[in-house]
């Protein structure tokens, strides 16, 4: 958590909610296509068969009933008052397995419904009423081939629906196969492609990084391939440039850095057979000190720049780092040790270094004022165990110890600051006030506009450090609490 304790949502992005692949997709949509037009013909199928059911029943019943009434209306003219050598069309409806009522005959419910074909008892029966002279008709009789074919029909739509759906499914799984195929391989060129390329392009001895594939498709496949292939050459050619610069800048300014390096030995010690030595020799220490130290910050940005994987760790001691910044600091007049200072145990070699820190710390801070104009020092409690071990890179460990120190030391509001280094944690506390919602780790932020408080990049500086090296800087205290408290963690060696 390399950032000020904020709400979650403040300083956190929500993570989108994962949506099904594009094959899932596709197969969903195939299935639910297959489904709706199944329903879809499956209902117009019902209808459309109750309709020509209708209308077939009705056709062949029709003529039937007028031959029924026809023979009823003849019978009754004809009337032989019994004799039995007259058809009426009941008896023809016998014959016929169906049922003809006249007039009383027909069922009190019958006579209410109106005129023309209705079906009773789940549609395995028919009735067709007509009223002719104010006399009522009624055929009736069963349909049982109409419902054996309904039946036969609803088994055919059910067996279509279900071959439909298969077939869906079988498409979507061909299709999606065919459309996301392409895209799969595309995300596995580009996942499977090396950082470094984009990082520090080919390395002598090393092969060239694989071509974007599909970039000659003519579809939208293609068309991705083309602008991924596009964007990923910019950018390499743009991280190339930029590594190209910062090597080169380092490997200018070393040249010259050196040389005034060398500059200043001689002249320090040309100076010891000057009379007025005693007063240019802190002078010239200061710039031999600044030299050394921008060598050093050269090399920093130069090792920042290159890839983690050539960063050679080594075993550190950070307590002796720390005090040795610590001693600089002090001898540069920006802080002096304060009376609680501790030192912890130690061997003999490192209590003599340890005497020798303080004895330089004090001479200086007791001399303050001396040379050009500066910032009021700080005083500075330590508690720092001897022997912390942790592995990492000097240079980049001295990076994040000196901007720490050096950020508490310049934005404190009493004068004070305290450091901590026992195993595994690094602890620098000043009283400075964190506005809410501040990024002090991004680049170019500061707390404070007065003159004189920095560029704002030594926090982002350390950040980046510890990145290289693998530990974790935070900012623990609570913003606008008033008190600032940063904490480094990282692997110890015991």
């Amino acid at each position: 958590m390399p950032r000020p304790k904020t709400p979650p949502s403040a300083c956190t992005h929500a993570a989108p909610r994962r949506r099904a692949s594009i094959r899932r997709r596709l197969l969903a949509a195939f299935v639910f296509l297959a489904l709706l037009m199944s329903a879809a013909l499956g209902i117009v199928g019902r209808l459309s068969f109750d309709s020509l059911g209708t209308y077939l029943v009705g056709w062949h019943a029709r003529p039937v009933m007028d031959a029924f009434i026809e023979a009823e209306r003849r019978a009754w003219e004809a009337e032989d008052n019994g004799g039995g050598n007259l058809y009426y069309g009941e008896d023809l409806a016998v014959v016929m397995h169906w049922r003809f009522l006249v007039g009383k005959q027909v069922p009190q419910g019958w006579q209410t419904m109106p005129d023309g074909l209705h079906f009773i008892n789940h549609m395995e029966e028919f009735i067709l009423i007509e009223r002719r002279d104010s006399v009522i008709y009624v055929l009736n009789g069963g349909t049982g081939a109409f419902l054996a074919l309904k039946q036969r029909l609803n088994r055919i739509l059910l067996l279509c629906a279900i071959s439909g759906l298969g077939l869906a499914v079988v498409l979507a799984v061909v299709l999606s196969r065919r459309l996301t195929g392409p895209l799969s391989r595309l995300t596995t060129a580009v996942e499977s492609r090396s950082a470094s390329y984009l990082q520090a392009g080919t390395q002598p001895g090393e092969a060239s990084a694989p071509p974007i594939p599909l970039t000659k498709l003519d579809d939208e496949v293609g068309v991705l391939a083309r602008a991924i292939a596009a964007r990923e050459e910019a950018l390499h050619r743009f991280v190339q440039r930029e590594s190209n610069f910062t090597g080169d800048v380092s490997h200018e300014l070393r040249t010259p850095l050196t040389v005034m390096q060398g500059g200043l030995e001689i002249l320090e010690v040309q100076l010891q057979r000057l009379p007025q030595a005693e007063n240019l020799t802190p002078v010239l220490q200061r710039l031999l000190r600044t030299t050394g130290r921008m060598s050093n910050t050269v090399h920093t940005l130069l090792m920042l720049a290159r890839r983690p994987e050539e960063i050679e760790f080594r075993d550190l001691d950070c307590s002796a780092l720390l005090w040795s910044i610590v001693a600089e600091m002090a001898g540069e007049g920006v802080l002096y040790l304060g009376e609680h200072a501790a030192f912890g145990p130690a061997d003999n070699s490192t209590q003599q270094f340890f005497g020798k820190q303080a004895h330089a710390v004090c001479g200086v801070a007791s001399g303050l004022g001396n040379g050009p104009k500066q910032r009021k020092p700080v005083v500075l409690q330590t508690s720092i165990v001897a022997g912390v071990q942790a592995r990492g890179q000097k240079e980049l460990a001295g990076v994040v110890f000196n901007n720490l120190l050096d950020n508490a030391c310049q934005y404190t509001e009493n004068g004070r600051a305290s450091v901590v280094l026992c195993a595994g944690e690094l602890l620098v506390r000043n009283r400075g006030h964190i506005p809410p919602g501040v990024d002090v780790f991004a680049r170019g932020v500061r707390c404070t506009h007065s003159v004189g408080s920095g560029a704002g990049l030594g926090l982002s500086l350390a950040l980046r450090a510890c990145e290289r090296l693998g530990w974790q800087l935070d900012l623990i205290s609570e913003p606008g609490s008033g008190e600032a408290v940063f904490r480094v963690q990282f692997s110890p060696i015991y």
